[in-house]
């Protein structure tokens, strides 16, 4: 394999990386050896001024290390190994006696930016594609080829700290302004501007100025970066964000900042040592590996088209959304946010004020954090408009409908809809529960309906989940996928059954909570349990999120599809007939939300008095499994009736939709690392002592009698 390609002009050595037959570069095992070789024959040629080191890819100059290779390791010692031979040649690259640039125009991530910071210098363009980053903890690791080592004595160690624990990454103009960059370039002339930065770096003064950028900015960056007590300070305070974020499930954080704390005031060799060895403890790692699985998921849910067969995809650049509430603002806000049209609906213009005041909270958010430019968010606000009649539908090439949650209303809606709209405009409906077969009756067109279910809030929520109805086309799939995608949401198909999948395999979790409730156990020792185990949110504080009428509707819906195993639990028939106990929407359900901390509301606890089970003492780690494993078993029959394709799309429909814990790897891999006999037998005792809900799947107890795992089915 060649993947290096070497061009001397005028003393000015120009090395280009060009990944044979892929679309990124990667540092493989064999990319590295070529590389090592490069550098031997670089390092033994007279007479050079400067190495350039260039990618041929399209917004891309190195991914990163080869991640089907760091899973593949399973020992510590090849961990090391694997470490160091890495840190071998970016050393050797970094001990060349000439001026070594990077040209970055596009993503230059983990080991690829590990290479660009053993250089003398990096160069970065304007290009929208440029991101530079360590994400190596998403992945249960920390960087092993000297990014904890060099990226700090960079940008120092707040800059250096921020990157490292958190995995995320900048872009062009940030890494500039962070010196992690040397020169911030134009891409459409980025060679003249590499000329130039040469020429400058030739001269002393030039190389100076270049840099002196580099050093701590003010008393306060002295103290914190150049003084025992200020690191120290540092290193408390970034200890303190991870726990806060990661609730210690998460080691590859803490692995890294204990490498940056005892290597950061010494030297690099010894420094690179420790970081080594603390790669090859966390690979090996089943955190690690459920992490690297989630990544393998997703870089296959990007190539995901929704059908079987490649056909042709309409595009979608004028939308209108029907309801300007606050899921119809936040959708009018995601579709203006990537350049959509958007035509917002409603029946009062009180409401489409709502709606725009929606998605301008939305913009306003972005533009404080420095994600938009006020100019910015003009243009995307100008893509919004709104209005009380059809008119302007006439043009739209989706209409997403997100008014109130009734099938009758909403039937009427589609066919005085199809009126005004084009037969090849696709009609999306928001629902969360609703059937899209039985919404699609009467319809003149409904090969061209097909339900996409948002998650709240829709700026934050990463999943969309597609559902066809009967007669829905395969263009129209493939079409709603497709801009979901552009949404910068993860589609996934499911079928059209009673919940979807989400809230099929949700609401069960979350009615067992308060059927617990009834046994006596109290809200806070629930939420914190389940909080313990890895979920952001409780059962009962999630409840108040989404807003415990749309819970008891959906569970309601639930239990007339699927009978006595969903049947809602008594105490939340009790809670849903106050009227005021609606979750966070009116600062009342299970916890009193007016003040900044929620506390338990005594409310539900004098409500719960009617509906008491006596005699029931149940312990935290039964509560746990039998709210878990419920979910565990509901996933099962989905899988077992084709509600989604596999059970890689289930785990990561249930990761970005109710943030089951990545570290598990998802509710059918911590299954089977639980291991399916085990919570087959569970299921047995908690069906005997607590009814048919708890029954196994058949698929479960088939599995467990042929000694099967969902992922290798």
């Amino acid at each position: 394999m060649t993947a290096f390609h070497l061009e001397t002009i005028q003393g000015v050595v120009t090395l280009t990386f060009d990944y044979p037959n892929e679309k990124i570069n990667k540092l493989t095992s064999e990319v590295m050896g070529e590389l090592d070789t490069m550098l031997e024959e670089i390092s033994k040629t007279p007479n050079l001024k400067a190495l350039v080191l260039k990618s041929a890819k399209r917004d891309i100059f190195i991914a990163g290390a080869d991640i089907a290779e760091i899973r593949s390791i399973t020992e510590p010692e090849e961990g090391v190994l694997k470490a160091k031979a890495g840190q071998a040649v970016l050393n050797k690259l970094s001990a060349l006696e000439i001026p070594t640039i990077a040209v970055i125009d596009g993503a230059t991530l983990g080991g690829g930016l590990e290479l660009a910071l053993a250089c003398s210098y990096r160069v970065v363009s304007d290009n929208p594609r440029v991101q530079l980053g360590l994400p190596e903890v998403s992945l249960g690791i920390i960087p092993g080829f000297g990014g904890t080592q060099r990226l700090p004595r960079l940008i120092g160690l707040r800059n250096g700290l921020d990157l490292i624990l958190t995995g995320k990454s900048v872009d062009g103009k940030k890494a500039y302004k962070l010196g992690l960059a040397d020169a911030f370039f134009t891409q459409s002339f980025i060679e003249e501007s590499l000329q130039i930065f040469l020429a400058t770096i030739f001269t002393s003064k030039g190389k100076e100025v270049t840099l002196k950028r580099r050093r701590p900015k003010g008393f306060l960056g002295w103290f914190l970066e150049r003084t025992f007590l200020g690191r120290r300070l540092v290193y408390k305070t970034a200890k303190k964000t991870v726990m806060e974020k990661s609730k210690g499930h998460y080691p590859a954080p803490l692995a890294a900042l204990q490498v940056i704390k005892s290597t950061f005031c010494g030297s690099l060799t010894k420094g690179l040592d420790v970081e080594a060895k603390a790669f090859s403890l966390l690979v090996p790692t089943q955190i690690s590996k459920n992490l690297i699985q989630l990544f393998f998921v997703q870089e296959e849910l990007k190539k995901y088209a929704g059908v079987s067969q490649p056909i042709p995809i309409a595009t979608l650049q004028d939308s209108g959304v029907l309801g300007a509430g606050l899921m119809g603002g936040g959708i009018g806000w995601l579709l203006s946010s990537v350049g959509i049209s958007v035509r917002l609906k409603d029946v009062q213009w009180e409401a489409i004020a709502k709606g725009f005041s929606s998605a301008s909270k939305i913009y306003d958010k972005l533009v404080k954090i420095k994600k938009k430019t006020a100019r910015e968010v003009g243009l995307s606000m100008q893509l919004i408009s709104g209005t009380t009649d059809y008119s302007g539908f006439q043009k739209t090439d989706i209409v997403i409908e997100a008014i109130v949650e009734d099938i009758t209303i909403k039937k009427k809606v589609f066919q005085e809809l199809e009126g005004y709209i084009r037969p090849e405009t696709i009609i999306a409906s928001n629902t969360s529960s609703l059937s899209i077969s039985e919404m699609a009756e009467g319809l003149a067109h409904p090969e061209r309906f097909i339900g996409m279910h948002f998650f709240s809030p829709v700026n934050k929520m990463p999943l969309v989940e597609v559902i066809p109805g009967e007669k829905t086309s395969d263009e129209a799939i493939a079409s709603v996928v497709q801009l979901a995608k552009t949404m910068k949401k993860t589609p996934i198909v499911v079928k059209n059954v009673p919940g979807f999948l989400v809230n099929r395999i949700l609401i069960p979790y979350v009615n067992e909570a308060i059927c617990l409730l009834q046994e006596g156990v109290s809200v806070q020792v629930l939420d914190h349990a389940i909080e313990s185990f890895g979920m952001p949110l409780g059962p009962l504080a999630l409840a108040d999120e989404v807003g415990l009428d749309i819970g008891y509707k959906v569970a309601k819906l639930l239990e007339k599809g699927y009978g006595e195993r969903m049947a809602v639990a008594k105490a939340f028939e009790v809670l849903f007939a106050d009227p005021e106990l609606r979750g966070k929407k009116t600062q009342k359900g299970f916890y009193l939300h007016s003040d900044a901390k929620k506390v338990p509301n005594p409310k539900v606890e004098a409500l719960l008095k009617s509906c008491k089970v006596q005699g029931v003492d149940v312990s935290v780690a039964t509560a746990v499994d039998r709210m878990i494993l419920l979910m565990v078993n509901e996933a099962a029959r989905c899988l077992e009736e084709g509600v989604v394709q596999k059970p890689e799309h289930l785990d990561m429909a249930m990761i970005l939709g109710t943030g089951f814990p990545p570290f598990l790897g998802g509710l059918c891999r911590y299954a089977d690392q639980r291991g399916i006999s085990e919570i087959c037998q569970k299921l047995e005792g908690f069906k005997t002592q607590y009814g048919m809900r708890f029954e196994p799947a058949k698929r479960l107890i088939q599995m467990a009698q042929e000694n099967k795992m969902f992922y290798t089915l």
